[in-house]
C-alpha cells in the first residue's frame, strides 16, 4: 500500500471518527473495547491457521490447504469489520454475519484505502471462498488443480490478511487518538450490558452461518 494511500485513510477515517469521539461516554467505550477484544481474537485465530497452513504446504498436506487459506482470511475480514467506524455495532447480529456477507463487505470497503485494492482483492476473496466449497465437500479427483492459476495460495492469503491487519490496527489507533484529543485526561468505565458482553463468551463468537 502507498505511502500516500495509507495517509489518505487515516485522514478519512479521523474524520469519520469525530463524531464519535465528541461524545464519547463510557457505553462506547465498553462497545469499542469489545470490538477491539473480538477483533484480536480473531487475528490470533488467523495467525494460528496461517502457521497451519505454512506447515501444510512445507508438507503437502494439500486436502488441509483450501480450509486454512480461507479461514485465514476470513478471520482478519471480520477483524477489520469490527474496527470499521462506518459499520454499525449491532450486539449478537454484527458478529453472525454470513460468510458472503462478511466477504463482500470486507471487498467494498477497501475502497476506503483506493479503489484499485477492491478491484484487486475482493475477486480473490471470494475466490478463497469457493475454493474451500468445492474441495470441502466434493473433492475433485484432480486436487488442487482444478483450480489452476486461479488458486489462492497460501502466500497471497497472507499478504491479504497484513493489509486487513495494518488497517484494523490504523482503525483503532485514529480512535485513540481522536477520543484523547477531545478527552484528554478522562478515564472511561465498562458498563456491565448484558446484550453486548454476551457477544464476548466463546459460543457467541463462533456461532456463524457458512454461506
Amino acid at each position: 500500500m502507498l505511502d500516500s494511500e495509507i495517509q489518505n485513510y487515516i485522514s478519512r477515517t479521523r474524520d469519520l471518527l469525530d463524531p464519535i469521539a465528541r461524545v464519547f461516554e463510557d457505553v462506547h467505550n465498553t462497545e469499542w473495547f469489545i470490538r477491539s477484544y473480538i477483533a484480536l481474537k480473531y487475528v490470533l485465530g488467523s495467525t494460528v491457521l496461517a502457521n497451519s497452513a505454512e506447515y501444510a504446504e512445507e508438507r503437502n498436506l494439500q486436502v488441509t490447504l483450501p480450509y486454512l487459506r480461507y479461514y485465514t482470511i476470513l478471520n482478519c475480514s471480520r477483524a477489520f469489520l469490527l474496527t470499521l467506524p462506518c459499520l454499525d455495532w449491532r450486539g449478537e447480529k454484527t458478529i453472525e454475519m454470513t460468510h458472503s456477507n462478511i466477504l463482500n463487505l470486507t471487498g467494498d470497503k477497501l475502497k476506503r484505502p483506493g479503489q484499485r485494492h477492491e478491484d484487486t482483492v475482493k475477486p480473490r476473496l471470494l475466490a478463497a471462498k469457493d475454493q474451500r466449497e468445492l474441495f470441502s465437500y466434493r473433492f475433485p479427483s484432480t486436487a488442487l488443480r482444478i483450480f489452476g492459476d486461479d488458486i489462492v495460495s497460501v502466500e497471497e492469503a497472507i499478504d491479504i490478511v497484513r493489509v486487513l491487519t495494518d488497517l484494523a490496527q490504523i482503525n483503532l489507533a485514529c480512535l485513540e487518538s481522536r477520543v484523547n484529543r477531545y478527552h484528554p485526561q478522562r478515564k472511561f468505565a465498562l458498563l456491565d450490558i448484558d446484550d453486548m458482553w454476551h457477544t464476548m463468551q466463546y459460543d457467541g463468537c463462533h456461532r456463524i452461518s457458512h454461506r
